[in-house]
Order: structure tokens, then C-alpha cells, then sequence
């Protein structure tokens, strides 16, 4: 495949976004004022691209699964074709005819190829072959602490709003390396200082079948190193990228959420799980990766036969894929086929739901049956808005980060720490949904290791049962079930409860005698974002002598609300408070001393004159102003 068929192949949205910020082994390196270059490439999005000239057909059953020499050659068909693990053949239109053809009109061909196999009676489904990208116990792990996304959900010390509970599971599960997670994405780098020498990074395999895509000068094969991804502006062919993209080394970030390092060796980050099978499988490279290629993974990983490519010895009990593109997954019934033939073999499937801030469904695989996608959370554990999918086709809701928030205050931007190459830093903040993904791939490992007998189904109802709820504050689209939760899936406890308490109006101004000397309250208790009835609110005021609240107390009604009376005694300013559980809110207090109604008077009194002068008129002329008859 030529460099300009591969650019116009490239489905470019990417499920990585935001800054990319890197850090050396326990040493911070100078954040970057301007967005990295990786970060550029990563909150890319462009049209729907696939493979010139190829297209994927599955014939009904009870036919031959080839067409026919009659069904191709008026097509323009190569007689030459590639199977599928799936049962799918590629074809492909003739050099000789593709080379004549304009960037556009090759495209345009391809399309049509598509419509006439799809309008064959003894076909099952036609598509293009189209490409997907990345979407991008306490450890003694030096970089552990900058980890919020994995710390006990709550405020205080080593806890995070956005943290997803691990340190109580880590008591009693690390996991286990009978359950193996299959990564499909750009590779692995076995020489990381953090996967040296690990258990963990279990032997995986190369699914790239262009070499130009792969970058590592050949096409399929048991070695699932990532040689880069980086691009050249224009590389790709049809103006694409228009800017060159460094190496991402995604697959690496997002294998370390799941645990392929070596956790609690003193050395950079952790993984959710200290004891795991991480498989690499590789898809993803220059330009991208094609639906062929995918869906052999997807099978392969979930212990398929794959067409030339030997059987997987080890097969995954959960498959994580960051990746994906727009289109929704009716458009691409390869994938589906794929996904659903892993689900049968008993394969939890998770998948990102995609950066695009818009409905999960109209991507895939986000969009796809029988897949987790997952939306992406902040360190508050709100969903990320300016990037995050969301909707009815999100399960979960997981820590994907922002690199343009720093709500825990630690001085560093809320991404998702983990690994890149030594080259590039070793460890670096990323965000997206491409790192939310791995948090519910990993928590799912660890429940199936304490429970090897889970279906897929059962773990995303324990997943989606214990998660936190979220209110439309924190989540103003639907992100799924809540916030992945890891301490209530895995050890089966409840999911914490969130409190909250308000305090309306929050100022009010009063009169010592007169209208305005009395003003009501209202305080609103939420639980988990729901309104709560029957909880008591205590009211109290710092300075009686100014104004005083009654009652002392109240109990909230079903609308979750508790009001209290507060009444001037003379001038000044003071506060009411609010308190229940713990929780307070206060509302600031002003009675006016004399002056400032006089203040009030003089700049009232034009208008009085102006009104006392316009009530004279009208009784000597009459309501209209005109002079009577």
C-alpha cells in the first residue's frame, strides 16, 4: 500500500486529548506552555477514512465464500484476496486501476465497490476496510502519590474525589496471572525501566499486516514492539496530518494502567494490578490501523484461529481497546461480528467511548453491542466535558484526567499518569477516554481473579451496580452507572456516599423595624445527588446581637429542604450557618444603620419629586395630559 493509500485511510480521531505533560524517573520535567505536539495529534478529529481499493464482504451461509469470477471482474476486482478470521474476504481493486484515479476518485470507487457488493443477493454485508487510532495495600512506587485516579474516593489526605477506591482491594486482591488482558493498540516497550524483568507483560503478537503502517520494515509476526508511530506533516497522503505527529507510545501509557509493570518495586508508577498477563497485540501504526487487522486481533486475542497467524496460547479474559473512529457500528459489521465472536468465548470487552463530546453511538467500537465503553472522569470525578463521548451507549464512567485542571492542588495537571518511552520522559500525563478505558479493563482483571467465573455480563453488572452515583452536576450528559468504583466491585461494599448542603439566599439585607425585618432560609441536603428527607439542620448564627435565627433545627421535607427565619436587632454584619453530618453552609447578613437609608432616601429623592409633580398635572389637566375641552 502506497503512503497516499494509507493517508486516505486514516480514520483520524484520536481518543486521547489535551496536553501531554512528561516526567522523568521521580524527577519533573518543565511543563510546556504551549499544547505538546502529541497533544495536537491526539485531540484531532476528521472524517470517516478507510483503505482505498479494499473492501470486506461476508457472503450468506449456504454459499461459497468467495464470489465468483462473474461477481468480480466487472467490479475491477484483483482475483488475489486475504480471509478474515471471521469468515470475510478482501478484495481488492486492481493497481491498474487504482494508480489512474484521482486521491478523491479513488475514494469515491471504493465506495461504489462497496454498494454493488452489498447488492448482491448472496451477500451478507459489504464494507470498506476502514482505519481506527488510538483515542490515546499503598504501593512504594516513587510517582504512586501523583496518582489520583487510583486513591480512595473522598476528600481528605490520600484521598481523591475522582479516585476510583483501589488501596482497601489491594488488602486482599492484586490480582492474578491466571487472568490475562489482551491490549489492542500501538504495542508494547519491553525495555521500560518499569517493565523490565515483569511478570506481567505476557508474549502477544503484531497484527499490522501493511508494513508502512507497522514501521518496522515487515507485516505480521510474534513481536508486538512499538517501533513508533511518529508522521510527517502530509505523510499520510490527502493533506494528512496536517502537522507531523511525534510518537505516542499509547499502548505502553494505557498497559500500565492494567499492571504491566512491575508494581510496588520502588520504581516510578503503579498498575491496578500487581499481579496480572498483559497482552500487546499490535494494530495501531503509522496512520492508523485497519478494521481487517482489528477484528484478527480481537479474535486472536480471545483464542480464535486467525488465518497464517498461529493460535493464541494464552487467551484474554478481558480485551482492552483505546481506540476507534467515527461511524457508527452499523457501518462496520466486521467489527461487530468480531466483538460478538470474543463475547461468546466469554471475553469482557472495554472499549473508550471517543473524545468527540458527542453520543457514544455514533462511533465505533463505542457504539458497538456487547462492549463497556466507558466515558472519561476528572480528579473532582465529574465527567470531562470540553473532550469526553457520553450517552446512552456509555456503561461506566472511569479517570480519563484533564490536563487543563489542577482541582487536587498538587501543582500538577489532573491526567492520568503512566508509562512512555525512556526516550520521551518514561512517565507522562495523558488524558482522554483512551485512559478511562484501562481503569475499568484493569478493576475488571482483578474482580475476575477473585471471581474467575464471571461472565461478561455479570462483571459489567457488578461494575455498573457498585459504581458511584453522579448527579447532572457532575455529570451533565449520561456517562453510565456512575464512577468506576474498584473497593464495592471487587470487595463487594457498598459505594460511598456523597453529602451535600446549601445555604439560599446566600446574602440578604435586613431592616431593624418596618417591611424587610424578617427573611427565610433554605437549606438543601442532597445524598449522592438525590434530595434527602428527614435529615436535621442545625441553624445558628455568629452574632445574635445582630440578628437571630429560628428555629435552632428543622428536618428536611421530601424536596430535601429545611428552612429557618432570621430577624434584625440592630445594625451590622453577621453570618448564618447551616450544619448536618458534618456539612455547613452559611449565608452573610447586613442590617443597615440609618444613614444607609437615608443614603437610599436622597438618591430616591428626584424620583419622589418627579412622581409628586406628574400627580399634580394629571389633576389639572386630566389623565392624558391634554388640556380639557
Amino acid at each position: 500500500m502506497s503512503r497516499g493509500h494509507v493517508a486516505l485511510t486514516v480514520l483520524a480521531f484520536l481518543l486521547l486529548s489535551g496536553t501531554v505533560c512528561s516526567l522523568g524517573a521521580g524527577k519533573h520535567r518543565k511543563f510546556q506552555s504551549k499544547p505538546n505536539p502529541v497533544s495536537a495529534m491526539l485531540e484531532m478529529k476528521m472524517e470517516q477514512r478507510f483503505v482505498p481499493g479494499e473492501v470486506i464482504c461476508k457472503r450468506k451461509p449456504g454459499v461459497p465464500r468467495f464470489l465468483s469470477a462473474e461477481q468480480i471482474s466487472p467490479l475491477g476486482f484483483q482475483t488475489e484476496t486475504r480471509l478474515t478470521s471471521g469468515g470475510e474476504v478482501i478484495y481488492r481493486l486492481a493497481p491498474t486501476v487504482m494508480t489512474t484515479l484521482s486521491e478523491k476518485d479513488k475514494v469515491d470507487r471504493t465506495l461504489a465497490a462497496v454498494k454493488a457488493v452489498q447488492a448482491m443477493p448472496d451477500v451478507e454485508y459489504a464494507q470498506p476496510n476502514y482505519i481506527r487510532r488510538v483515542v490515546s495495600t499503598t504501593p512504594n512506587d516513587p510517582l504512586y502519590p501523583q496518582q489520583w485516579h487510583y486513591l480512595t474516593n473522598g476528600t481528605g489526605v490520600g484521598k481523591s474525589l475522582g479516585g476510583i477506591s483501589l488501596p482497601n482491594v489491594w488488602d486482599t486482591d492484586k490480582g492474578s496471572p491466571s487472568v490475562v488482558v489482551t491490549v489492542i493498540d500501538t504495542g508494547i516497550l519491553p525495555n521500560h525501566p518499569d517493565i523490565v524483568g515483569s511478570p506481567n507483560l505476557l508474549a502477544g503478537y503484531d497484527m499490522i499486516s501493511d508494513p508502512f503502517i507497522s514501521n518496522d520494515g515487515d507485516g505480521r509476526d510474534p513481536d508486538p514492539t512499538d517501533p513508533g508511530d511518529a508522521i510527517a506533516a502530509g505523510e499520510c497522503g490527502g493533506g494528512f496530518p496536517p502537522v507531523p505527529e511525534p510518537n505516542s507510545w499509547h499502548g505502553t501509557h494505557v498497559s500500565g494502567t492494567v499492571g504491566v509493570g512491575n508494581t510496588n518495586n520502588g520504581i516510578g508508577v503503579a498498575g491496578i494490578n500487581w499481579n496480572v498477563r498483559v497482552q500487546p497485540v499490535r494494530v495501531l501504526g503509522k496512520c492508523g490501523g485497519t478494521t481487517s487487522d482489528i477484528i484478527d486481533a480481537i479474535r486472536w486475542a480471545a483464542g480464535l484461529p486467525v488465518p497464517g497467524v498461529p493460535n493464541n496460547p494464552t487467551k484474554a479474559r478481558v480485551i482492552n481497546m483505546s481506540l476507534g473512529g467515527e461511524g457508527a457500528c452499523s457501518t462496520d459489521p466486521a467489527t461487530q461480528s468480531a466483538i460478538n465472536d470474543a463475547f461468546a468465548q466469554g471475553v469482557t470487552v472495554v472499549v473508550a467511548a471517543g473524545n468527540s463530546q458527542e453520543d457514544a453511538s455514533l462511533e465505533t467500537p463505542a457504539g458497538c453491542n456487547n462492549v463497556i465503553a466507558v466515558a472519561a472522569s476528572d480528579a473532582r470525578g465529574f465527567l470531562v466535558a470540553r473532550y469526553s463521548n457520553f450517552g446512552p451507549t456509555v456503561k461506566i464512567m472511569a479517570p480519563g484526567g484533564d490536563l487543563q485542571r489542577d482541582d487536587n492542588g498538587d501543582g500538577n495537571p489532573d491526567g492520568v499518569l503512566s508509562m512512555i518511552s525512556p526516550a520521551d520522559g518514561t512517565y507522562a500525563y495523558y488524558n482522554g477516554t483512551s485512559m478511562a478505558a484501562p481503569h475499568v479493563a484493569g478493576v475488571a482483571a482483578l474482580l475476575l481473579a477473585s471471581n474467575p467465573g464471571l461472565t461478561p455480563t455479570q462483571v459489567l453488572a457488578r461494575l455498573q451496580s457498585t459504581a458511584l452515583p453522579r448527579n447532572s452536576t457532575q455529570c451533565p450528559h449520561p456517562c453510565g452507572a456512575g464512577l468506576l468504583n474498584a473497593e464495592g466491585a471487587v470487595l463487594g461494599s457498598n459505594p460511598p456516599v456523597s453529602f451535600s448542603l446549601t445555604l439560599a439566599p446566600s446574602s440578604l439585607s435586613l431592616r431593624r423595624s418596618g417591611g424587610s425585618k424578617t427573611a427565610v432560609v433554605t437549606a438543601t441536603v442532597l445524598e449522592s445527588g438525590t434530595p434527602k428527607a428527614g435529615e436535621t439542620v442545625t441553624f445558628t448564627a455568629d452574632n445574635t446581637s445582630i440578628a437571630t435565627v429560628s428555629p435552632g433545627s428543622a428536618t428536611t421535607d421530601s424536596a430535601g429542604h429545611a428552612q429557618a427565619t432570621v430577624t434584625a436587632q440592630q445594625k451590622g454584619d453577621m453570618q448564618v450557618h447551616a450544619s448536618a453530618q458534618g456539612a455547613g453552609a452559611q449565608s452573610s447578613v447586613h442590617v443597615p444603620t440609618l444613614a444607609d437609608w437615608g443614603i437610599v432616601l436622597l438618591a430616591l429623592g428626584p424620583m419622589l419629586v418627579y412622581l409628586w409633580k406628574r400627580r399634580r398635572l394629571r389633576r389639572r389637566f386630566g389623565s392624558t395630559g391634554s388640556a380639557r375641552s
